[in-house]
């Protein structure tokens, strides 16, 4: 097997070129690449949103324990082998699985923490390594543009990319016209009990801080992971005015909790679970879907388009980005609202 992919990466090379990735390295790749691994769900579902045909291997089932994320993916993604990943829950990529699936590049996620893993993981594999950089949202357009080049999709990636650009720029537009005390205390709960949450300076924060959620939990990151143990008594001493849910089993309960009764957020029915249908909007992973997670979280904290509204907003998304057309009833299931 190995020989095989030897074999094929050389003769590869006779038709490449040289492309300077988003690390700002130097990479040879092939000059028509039609087989890509993305390393990390960040740089696979960039990948998806592009052309899902490109890809050769997933980091983990993408509808294993999210039934609803069932018929919005194409059968050809969910059809392809778990090779492991390199980013969060992923257990790390197995290498003869890897080999076996034959990309002729590896699509890494520019990152420190993810750099290094890549390093380690595919610096006997021979196998061009290309760093797409995906760690904020404002990123998102310039990836996008980034692969349209790289997979020669530049119509497609063209597309997603004014969407991007005007996503981000009504967002901001519509943060501009609200006050700094006028902006919400925005508590994001994650974990079954809800006791865990994101430091001011985290990137798993970053769709609700930049849709103008301000976060209670004033700390410094001690890594990428997140997830900050706090207490109950932190929270009622934030005492959010909004809380969004990362977990359903905590948004199912924190309303009849006694624990939680007495919260703001609570009291007042701001509470907001996340969508995750076919990927999370908010984080964990975070990727494109972040682009209609931060209309979503600015819909929850400002009020600013009604449910009808924001429903179209999400269908059209689903439609661009993933190739879905969604009816009310799915649309509202995924959302949350009637």
């Amino acid at each position: 097997m190995r020989i095989l992919v030897f074999v094929f990466l050389f003769f590869s090379s006779l038709f490449a070129r040289e492309i300077t990735d988003m690390a700002g390295r130097k990479v040879v790749v092939p000059e028509k690449i039609t087989k890509v691994f993305g390393s990390a769900p960040p740089s696979t579902y960039a990948v998806y949103a592009i052309d899902p045909s490109l890809l050769v291997g997933l980091n983990f089932s993408p509808i294993k324990g999210h039934n609803e994320a069932s018929g919005l993916l194409d059968k050809r993604f969910t059809a392809l082998p778990v090779v492991g990943g390199l980013q969060g829950g992923v257990q790390g990529i197995n290498r003869e699985s890897l080999l076996a699936v034959r990309p002729e590049i590896v699509l890494a996620w520019k990152n420190d923490a993810s750099a290094k893993l890549a390093e380690e993981a595919l610096g006997q594999s021979k196998i061009p390594t290309v760093y797409l950089d995906l760690e904020r949202i404002e990123n998102i357009p310039t990836s996008l543009a980034f692969l349209g080049e790289l997979l020669d999709k530049k119509d497609r990636a063209n597309k997603l990319v004014e969407y991007s650009k005007n996503a981000i720029a009504k967002t901001k537009d519509a943060l501009a016209k609200i006050p700094q005390n006028k902006r919400p205390v925005v508590y994001y709960a994650e974990g079954v009990d809800g006791l865990a949450t994101e430091c001011e300076d985290s990137s798993h924060y970053e769709t609700i801080k930049f849709a103008g959620g301000i976060n209670p939990h004033k700390c410094r990151s001690k890594n990428g992971m997140g997830l900050e143990k706090v207490s109950m008594e932190q929270v009622m001493s934030y005492n959010p005015d909004i809380i969004i849910i990362q977990e359903k089993i905590f948004f199912d309960t924190v309303k009849s909790d006694v624990k939680w009764k007495n919260i703001k957020a609570v009291k007042n029915g701001e509470v907001y679970l996340v969508p995750k249908a076919p990927f999370n909007w908010v984080d964990r992973p975070p990727s494109f879907m972040r682009l209609l997670g931060v209309q979503w979280v600015q819909k929850a904290i400002f009020k600013n388009k009604s449910d009808a509204e924001f429903k179209k907003t999400a269908k059209e998304f689903y439609k661009l980005f993933l190739n879905v057309e969604l009816g009310d009833a799915q649309i509202s299931s995924i959302i949350g609202i009637k």
